[in-house]
């Protein structure tokens, strides 16, 4: 009977229980049906997020590989730009709470005009450079063969070019006058030879100078640098470059280290990142493959304190100790990112070390979603959150941003009266955001949630440190200096080099930060330091010749155009 098709007649010669038998059946087949109905639909639904999630994965990921790296400006259409850096930035997220929202900027403020090129830039641009005056007027037969009846000079024309004249060189021959007395027992006595950097060896301020200036400042890699000198007819090696910069930090760097380091405990406040590399050699036996990093420390210079930048190497180890180690003895605020170890020192030293967490990269975890965006109309579930977090942090920031350079005072209380309840609102939000059953547990959009949401301890501490910034940006684009070298470079041959490269960063940016330039400033200190005793240097001396020293000549002091 299962094969064949019931039609009326043939119901009608049925009994009746077999009839009652068939709807009965019918029912439960209906029944199962509609359950594996339900089954399919959801596992339809599971898939549709997965894929949802894998695109919008492979949208980030071909982002991250192939787009640009900046977070400014998120090409999202019919959305407004935000520049996390200007005060001048209005939107629509500052009247997201009750009270406390800014007031709305002026179109002047809005969309500021360009200003024009002023008269006499170039002057300035061309200002300290030596200048050859070159004149080029008519001869006097010239002049009456033109003008029969006489002429008067007006006033010259002038306008200026800028010439390179290429790097030269020199070689210094040193002749040290020997001399020996006549008769038995006589003694050999020498001319007084200038201090030297290094024995039997070519180096000199101005070469260490320049050498320091091309990698450390410029990212040029030794390779790189020993080709140049060769086009130039000289040849040095890398390996004879690196072996000078190893010795320059071992023989005479490592005061210069410890007071500037001395200098950073000073500030109340200091930026922590680090940054992995590749070492090549002396590598763990256990784990060659594993990473090195370089930690950067940062000093802001506000208040009686100098700016200073510390790059540190501690084997290459990422590990909360450390941290640990190297604060010994700091009290103070640390501004840095989510990384778990600074978290840890808080805990272990709460009376001492306080954290700040870094409002930029609560945003980055957004920024990285949402850059992968087409536009608003495609936009996927995690996309919308993710544009409607970031419309909330730049309120935060653009609201904090309309007192930045006044007093601490005026700070503190718009941070307080304005800017907290834009926090407070973007958490609350945060929380019924992450509490919504229809949130996909395995997005990007929950891990970028979370992240904010484990960070909120640290990201509050702004609001009651009016010297504190939102983020960490400031060592983040120190450490982007070794970043750019590491790039070109690519390797660290050894633990001396690290340590090396560590302390000419120090020196580098640190030089910059305090404006000096950085060749000048490298040449003078290797020249006064070979001096004294190799690592023996007074300390009054000492103080003379760091780049904060008001006491350092004025071609030290010229500052970058």
């Amino acid at each position: 009977m299962k094969n064949q098709l019931l039609t009326e007649e043939k119901l009608n010669t049925l009994p009746k229980e077999t009839i009652i038998m068939l709807l009965l059946q019918q029912g439960e087949n209906f029944r199962l049906l509609s359950e594996q109905s339900a089954v399919i639909q959801k596992q339809n639904e599971q898939l549709m997020k997965q894929i949802e999630d894998l695109k919008e994965q492979v949208a980030i990921l071909t982002q991250q590989r192939f787009g640009r790296s900046s977070e400014k400006n998120l090409p999202i259409q019919g959305q407004l730009s935000f520049d996390l850096d200007h005060p001048n930035v209005f939107n629509e997220a500052e009247i997201l709470t009750e009270n406390g929202f800014a007031e709305e900027p002026s179109l002047e403020d809005t969309v500021p005009v360009r200003k024009p090129r002023p008269k006499g830039k170039r002057a300035v641009d061309l200002s300290g450079i030596k200048t050859t005056v070159e004149s080029h007027y008519l001869e006097e037969n010239t002049l009456r063969e033109r003008f029969p009846k006489g002429w008067h000079q007006l006033e010259d024309e002038v306008y200026k070019e800028l010439k390179r004249i290429p790097a030269s060189y020199e070689v210094v021959e040193h002749h040290i006058g020997v001399y020996a007395g006549n008769g038995d027992n006589s003694k050999i006595i020498r001319g007084e030879a200038p201090k030297r950097l290094l024995n039997h060896s070519i180096l000199t301020p101005s070469l260490a100078a320049s050498v320091f200036t091309a990698k450390y400042v410029n990212a040029v890699p030794l390779n790189r640098i020993s080709e140049g000198y060769g086009y130039d007819g000289i040849h040095i090696s890398r390996q004879v470059m690196a072996g000078w910069m190893i010795k320059l930090y071992q023989y005479y760097l490592e005061p210069v280290h410890r007071m500037m380091k001395s200098e950073l405990f000073r500030s109340g406040i200091i930026h922590c990142d680090e940054s992995p590399f590749k070492m090549t050699g002396e590598k763990e036996e256990g784990d060659p493959k594993s990473k090195d990093y370089m930690w950067v420390y940062h000093s802001p210079g506000k208040g009686d304190c100098h700016p200073v930048y510390l790059y540190e190497y501690d084997n290459g180890s990422r590990a909360g100790y450390v941290i640990g180690d190297y604060l010994k003895g700091y009290t103070g605020i640390l501004v840095t990112d989510g990384y778990q170890s600074y978290h840890t020192l808080q805990k272990d030293r709460a009376d001492e070390i306080k954290v700040a967490g870094c409002w930029a990269h609560a945003r980055r975890k957004y920024a990285d979603i949402l850059k992968a965006t087409g536009n608003k109309s495609s936009m996927t579930a995690g996309q919308k959150v993710a544009d409607e977090a970031v419309k909330r942090i730049a309120a935060i920031y653009h609201t904090d941003n309309m007192y930045k350079g006044t007093s601490p005072k005026e700070i503190l209380d718009n941070r307080q009266q304005s800017v907290k309840p834009l926090v407070d609102a973007y958490f609350a939000w945060l929380k019924e955001t992450l509490a919504n059953p229809g949130l996909d547990q395995s997005s990007a959009i929950k891990a970028a949630l979370n992240y904010s949401l484990n960070q909120e301890q640290y990201l509050r501490t702004f609001l009651t440190e009016p010297e504190v910034p939102l983020d960490n940006n400031d060592a983040e684009r120190s450490i982007k200096k070794f970043c750019v070298g590491k790039h070109s470079w690519h390797i660290i041959e050894s633990k001396n080099g690290a340590k090396a490269s560590a302390m000419m960063y120090s020196i580098a940016e640190t030089a910059k930060a305090n404006g000096l330039n950085p060749f000048e400033y490298f040449q003078y200190l290797m020249d006064q330091l070979k001096e004294y005793p190799r690592n023996n240097v007074p300390e009054d001396k000492l103080a003379e010749l760091m780049p904060w020293s008001e006491t350092l000549p004025d071609c030290c002091k010229q500052l970058k155009r």
